[in-house]
Order: C-alpha cells, then sequence, then structure tokens
C-alpha cells in the first residue's frame, strides 16, 4: 500500500506530464475540490465529472504548453499531504504568470477524497485573468 505522501508525488508526475497516468484515476468518485473563497469559479466541487469541469474553466487562462510547475515540499501526516509549489506560464497575450500554491490534499484508501488550494488569488485579480 502506498502512503498518501506517494499519492500526491505520483499525482503531481501526472500533472507535469512524468507519467502517463489520467489523473482522475487519483480521484475518489465522491472528491470534493475547495478554491478559496474568493476565488470566482466557487465551490466547493463534489465528484469527479464537477472537479474536471471545474479545471476546465481555467483551461483558457494560461498557454497549456507553457504551464510548469516546481514542487517545493510535500508535508505528510498520515493521509494528510500538504504540496507547495509554484505554477509559472505564459498567458494567452504573452505575459508571464507565476504565483505560489499551497494544497491540502486529505487521502484514503490509495485516492484523493478532498482538496483545499489556496493561491493568491488578488495576483490573479490585478493580473485581470477572469474578466471577459
Amino acid at each position: 500500500m502506498h502512503s498518501g505522501k506517494d499519492l500526491i508525488r505520483q499525482y503531481f508526475d501526472s500533472v507535469a506530464g512524468r507519467n502517463d497516468t489520467p489523473i482522475t484515476d487519483y480521484f475518489a468518485a465522491d472528491i470534493q475540490w475547495h478554491l478559496p473563497p474568493a476565488h470566482p469559479f466557487g465551490g466547493p466541487f463534489t465528484g469527479i465529472p464537477a472537479v474536471l469541469e471545474m479545471m476546465g474553466k481555467g483551461s483558457h487562462l494560461f498557454r497549456f504548453d507553457t504551464i510548469a510547475i516546481e514542487l517545493h515540499a510535500l508535508i505528510a501526516e498520515q493521509d494528510d499531504v500538504v504540496a507547495h509549489f509554484r505554477l509559472t506560464a505564459r498567458t494567452p497575450d504573452d505575459r508571464d504568470y507565476r504565483n505560489e500554491y499551497l494544497f491540502r490534499f486529505q487521502c484514503r484508501d490509495g485516492k484523493i477524497i478532498a482538496v483545499w488550494e489556496f493561491l493568491d488569488t488578488y495576483l490573479q485579480h490585478r493580473m485581470g485573468l477572469f474578466e471577459k
């Protein structure tokens, strides 16, 4: 059996394209994903389809081929895992994006059952990322 920390390390390997496992393979069917209260997408999002829909809402924010994640730390206590990372990318209008993220993952039975996402939403607002 893998630890929660191993699970989250594998999840980030999938996110970064270092393995071919779809990210949904890491999610429990009833996963709950929580965004910061000020985030315009709202939430929480419950279930894999809702989480994927939420992720899809942000697909226009960055040029996909420029997204890079630098994982600074994974800190675990049993099945609670905290990941601190930097996400960099280019926006569609060719501006640099760089933000620090902290995700808390709750794992059970080899699956992610909940995520709490924290980031600098004010930076995103100042960049006008959510303006239509």
